[in-house]
């Protein structure tokens, strides 16, 4: 009898363990919401995604200086990275939540007149092109709201 409840007890606890991976994998499937904006002479986007603050940080400077940006200021200590691609200049800053959550944001200034380009195709903004890489590099899918 005591085999019975044994195995009666593994069974429960796997089809436990079961529905809980099966809810977190669904939470883990959750697109991220970008708010994104333009002001006058920049553009705003901003995050925030369940990845410790440092790790964000970690990849959002690895990138810029393996990519076409150039650092002109980094401050490892407040999280905080100033890029440029030789055309727009951008800030990044990452954020931890008391949830340990991050909320990233890109702050990116607009050349004085956009190129045709940048009207053209909005992923050639620079604050764009810093979450989607930050966002690809972290495997997090992230979906830009405006």
């Amino acid at each position: 009898m005591t085999k019975v409840k044994a195995l009666s007890r593994s069974v429960g606890m796997l089809a436990v363990s079961a529905m809980v991976l099966s809810v977190l994998g669904c939470v883990a499937a959750i697109p991220i919401a970008v708010k994104y904006y333009k002001d006058q002479n920049q553009t705003v986007a901003k995050a925030e995604m369940a990845v410790p603050a440092e790790k964000v940080y970690a990849t959002a400077v690895s990138m810029a200086e393996e990519k076409d940006l150039k650092v002109l200021k980094k401050e490892d200590e407040k999280l905080y990275l100033e890029v440029t691609d030789g055309v727009q200049t951008a800030s990044f800053k990452a954020e931890a939540t008391d949830k340990g959550n991050t909320i990233m944001t890109i702050v990116a200034s607009l050349p004085p007149e956009e190129t045709k380009e940048l009207k053209k195709e909005g992923e050639k903004e620079l604050a764009l092109r810093i979450v989607n890489r930050v966002c690809d590099r972290l495997e997090v899918q992230c979906t830009i709201t405006k």
